[in-house]
């Protein structure tokens, strides 16, 4: 590998991410990341990080199998370079970018995102700390997150489900997670629990409806002439023939 290549802003953040996500799953390599989690985490636009997963390709860092639409998520394969370009792609992080242009996220904005000890396992207590004053996150996760069909998503909304996603960590045994991963895990979930929240309308929905249909179709409706009684007729003809008092 040449040894000399420098590296932008954005080829830093997405590849610190991949090596991250792939720590997180126990260092499985090659594995199947969605998109949208990448850009629910990062803050990144889906279409900049097409851009720079095929420049970190280009660069000898990672290979990738691109998805399909709503059936399979892009497969990512880190080539064993880790140990070689540590040290260079983190001081590139440090390097003032003098282009400002709306693709390209700034170190600072990287600061922000991911704070220095960030990948480091902390109290559940600490990292929901963290978590909640990174403001900056926060408004990326609710922007990201009105844009894919939650357009009732908001600030508050987004603090709610930090909450009960801890909640969840603390009724499951966790005792300390890293931050970076806290965010990578809790972007997974609100996507898991949004769309079974959206499942969860649309089954009830149609749920009111079939019961008014039913009701309004039920015998004895006033609304439905068919539904009176027509055995009337017959009953006092049977009546009639009875013999008594005759």
């Amino acid at each position: 590998m040449n040894r000399s290549v420098e590296f932008s802003p954005n080829e830093v953040f997405l590849y610190f991410y991949l090596l991250n996500e792939c720590n997180i799953r126990g260092w499985q390599n090659p594995f199947e990341h969605p998109n949208k989690t990448i850009v629910l985490a990062t803050g990144i636009s889906e279409k900049t990080v097409i851009e720079v997963r095929n420049r970190l390709q280009q660069k000898g860092l990672i290979t990738f199998e691109s998805g399909k639409k709503n059936a399979k998520s892009p497969v990512y394969y880190l080539l064993d370079e880790s140990k070689t370009v540590s040290k260079r792609v983190s001081k590139t992080v440090n390097i003032k970018d003098k282009t400002k242009d709306n693709k390209t996220i700034s170190p600072l904005r990287v600061g922000d995102l991911f704070p220095a000890d960030s990948f480091f396992d902390k109290s559940l207590d600490d990292c929901y700390t963290e978590l909640k004053s990174n403001r900056s996150w926060a408004e990326t996760v609710t922007m990201n997150t009105r844009s894919s069909g939650n357009p009732d998503f908001t600030l508050e909304t987004f603090y709610g489900y930090l909450e009960k996603f801890f909640m969840k960590l603390q009724n499951e045994g966790e005792t300390a997670k890293s931050p970076k991963d806290a965010m990578s895990h809790f972007a997974r979930w609100l996507t898991f629990e949004l769309k079974n929240k959206k499942d969860e309308r649309r089954i009830n929905k149609n749920r009111t409806a079939g019961g008014a249909k039913t009701v309004a179709n039920s015998p004895g409706d006033n609304s439905n002439p068919k539904g009176v009684n027509s055995d009337t007729t017959g009953l006092t003809d049977w009546i009639d023939s009875l013999s008594i008092g005759r």
